[in-house]
Formats: C-alpha cells, structure tokens, sequence
C-alpha cells in the first residue's frame, strides 16, 4: 500500500511496522495489499464494485447484508435496531439548523446534493461531545461497542430533503460496511438502489449494504427522509485487523481530506 508521496508513504511503513509488533505480522499482511485507488492504477475484482478510495483483498463482496450475515456485528445492530424510537425522539430534541452542508465525498460533486444533509455526531473519529450528550441513547451504544462493532470514521444523521436524488456513485473503502437506521421515512418514492436491487426503509430494520457498489437514492416525496448513517468494519476482518485498522486511522483520514482539499472540497 503506497501513496507515491514520500512523507506519507513513510508514514505507512512506520504504523506498519508498528502494528506489526502489536497484533503480528499475519493482521498486517491483508491491510498492507490494500489498493489506494485515488494513487495507483485499479484492477477490479469486480467491475461492479469499484472502491473510490481503498480496495482491501479476500472479503466477501455483496450489495446488500442481512444482520445474521454480520457477525460479531450482529449484537451492535440489534442494540441500534432497539433504540431506535428512542433514538429518534431524542433527534427530535435537538437544532438541526447546522445541517446545510453536504456530506465530502470523492466521487459527487456537492452541487448535485444540496439536499442531501447531515449532523455528525462523530466525524474522522471525533466525538461532537456536546451533540453526543443531547442524545443519551446514541451515546450509551457507542460507548459500550468498540471499533470491532461499530467504526468511528462517521456516525451522522442523514437528511434527504423533498426532491433530492443522490446520483449513482461509488463509496470508499469495502474494508467497511454502510447501515441505515430508519427514523423518519415517508410514505411513497423514496428509496436506495445498490448494484441491480432496490430497497426502501420503512420496515423499521436497519438497512446494511457494501457502498463500494455503485448506488444511488433519493427522495421523490414531500417531507424529510431521514435515517442514522453509521459504519462498520466488514465482519470478516479479524479483531487483530481491524486493530490494525484503527491504528491507520488518523493518517487515512488526513491523507483523505487533504485529497478532497486538492478537489476543491471539503473544509
């Protein structure tokens, strides 16, 4: 796994090594035949699954999961699953006029997604402490599941307004998983479509799909959809490797909002 930008690709050398002495050699080996898709030339294992950011060998790749597919995810998911009213009461509580700015992404340019809005409650592995405490419930499940349940990189409430239609693109990493929390979804249009299925989320249960296939959703209704957008590392990493993981963490994040800094986006 290289950058081909000197100061960085000796930083990957370093965590490596490091990692190495603390969870062995055999967690590093996977992470470090890791593809950077933004720095070197893609070789898809799946044309349909084209990871913007990071491709990680050997996982199993599908559209859609089902909570018995996930693993040791398994208990995080139901924890948020019954929550969720609370959840969503508490949401309702609190002032979500900061949510005018679009989530940074490398492959959606943000004027197409104006609608599209977020409140983080964690972000690049950073807690918003204050909002944290005006939604005890959020606050309690991540504080009782580790980053072998529940990834820290984002955890946001997520906003479709009336109208909005996020295009087809792809998402950045297939190490991770994507979940929707359904908190407040309206009846008629409005769903998300991942590779050739499309699915709704007025069931109640939390929709778990693999963003580095190509999807898109929208919103062809008069109110808000909104719904909690929360990551985890995929179920077949080992602890050891999501270890690993984590250690890389805050020079992924870095090199990643640098890279959108060079794009002209993000903050």
């Amino acid at each position: 796994m290289k950058t081909g930008i000197p100061e960085v690709d000796r930083t990957i050398a370093a965590v490596a090594a490091t990692a190495a002495e603390r969870y062995g050699a055999a967690a590093v080996a996977r992470i470090a035949a890791s593809t950077l898709s933004s720095f070197e030339s893609p070789v898809w294992e799946n044309e349909r699954q084209r990871p913007t950011w990071v491709h990680t060998p050997g996982l199993t790749a599908r559209p859609f999961w089902t909570r018995e597919q996930c693993g040791r995810l398994t208990e995080m998911i139901t924890a948020f699953e019954a929550g969720r009213e609370a959840i969503a009461a508490e949401i309702q509580q609190i002032d979500t006029s900061r949510m005018g700015v679009p989530y940074d992404h490398l492959s959606v340019e943000p004027e197409k997604i104006r609608g599209w809005k977020n409140l983080f409650f964690f972000k690049d592995y950073q807690p918003d402490v204050e909002l944290l405490e005006r939604v005890p419930t959020i606050k309690a499940i991540t504080d009782r599941f580790g980053p072998a349940q529940l990834d820290r990189f984002e955890l946001f409430l997520s906003v479709l307004e009336p109208g909005t239609h996020i295009p087809p693109h792809f998402g950045g990493s297939n190490a991770k998983l994507t979940l929707h929390l359904p908190l407040s979804v309206p009846e008629g249009d409005t769903a998300i479509r991942v590779d050739t299925e499309t699915r709704g989320w007025a069931s109640g249960d939390m929709v778990i799909f693999d963003d580095t296939f190509d999807h898109e959703a929208w919103n062809r209704t008069g109110q808000q959809r909104a719904v909690l957008l929360l990551k985890a590392y995929h179920p077949e990493l080992t602890v050891e490797e999501v270890g690993v993981l984590e250690m890389f963490a805050p020079l992924s994040a870095r090199v990643y909002r640098e890279l959108l800094k060079a794009k002209g986006r993000g903050q």
